[in-house]
C-alpha cells in the first residue's frame, strides 16, 4: 500500500515536471521592436456610481435598518424583564434564581443597546444608588421604560446620547442591586 502511494506521488511529481517544461518552451519572449501596449483611457465617472456601489449602499442600509430594528426588539425585552422582576419582587418579597438570571439577560440586553448606539464602558458611578432592593428595582423598570422611548425615537442614523446614558445607568445599578444584601 506505501510502495503505490509513493508510485504514485513520484509519478505525480514527474508529470508535472514534464508539463511545465513543455509549457516554458511554448512561451515566446517579448520581441524587441514590438509596440508597448498603450493604457486605456480613464472612463468618466458615472454622476450616480456605478451599480455594484449602488448595491454595496442599499446592503449596508438594509443592515443598518436591521440593527436597528434589534436594537428595538431588545429595548422592548429589556423594558418587558424590568417590569417582571419588580413583579416577581413585590410577590416574593426577595430576589428568585429566574429574577437573578433575568437581571443577567437585562444586563445583557442594555450592554448590547449600549454598543449599538456607539457607546463604550463607562466607569461613572450611579448617582443616588437607592438603599432597598424595592427601589432599586422600580427604579430600574423605570429606566427599561424610558430605555424604551428612548430607543423607539431614535432613527437608525443617530447617535443617542440618552440613549448611551440610560444603558449605562441600567448596567450600573444592576451592579448595585446585586451588591445590596436582600432581607
Amino acid at each position: 500500500m506505501v510502495l503505490r502511494t509513493l508510485r504514485a506521488s513520484v509519478f505525480a511529481a514527474a508529470f508535472v515536471a514534464a508539463l511545465s517544461v513543455g509549457a516554458q518552451a511554448q512561451s515566446t519572449p517579448p520581441k524587441a521592436d514590438a509596440p508597448l501596449p498603450t493604457p486605456e483611457p480613464q472612463r468618466r465617472p458615472r454622476p450616480l456610481g456605478s451599480p455594484e456601489e449602488e448595491m454595496l449602499r442599499r446592503a449596508e442600509i438594509r443592515h443598518e435598518e436591521e440593527n436597528h430594528r434589534e436594537m428595538v426588539e431588545r429595548a422592548d425585552e429589556a423594558a418587558q424583564i424590568g417590569d417582571e422582576i419588580f413583579a416577581s419582587f413585590k410577590q416574593n418579597n426577595s430576589l428568585t434564581r429566574d429574577d437573578v438570571k433575568k437581571l443577567e439577560r437585562l444586563e445583557k440586553l442594555a450592554r448590547k443597546i449600549r454598543g449599538g448606539a456607539g457607546g463604550s464602558d463607562d466607569d461613572k458611578q450611579l448617582p443616588d444608588p437607592p438603599g432597598k432592593v424595592e427601589r432599586a428595582l422600580s427604579r430600574l423598570a423605570s429606566l427599561a421604560g424610558d430605555l424604551k422611548k428612548s430607543v423607539s425615537k431614535t432613527s437608525r442614523l443617530v447617535i443617542s446620547a440618552a440613549v448611551i446614558e440610560r444603558s449605562n445607568e441600567m448596567i450600573e445599578l444592576i451592579r448595585h442591586i446585586r451588591s445590596i444584601k436582600q432581607p
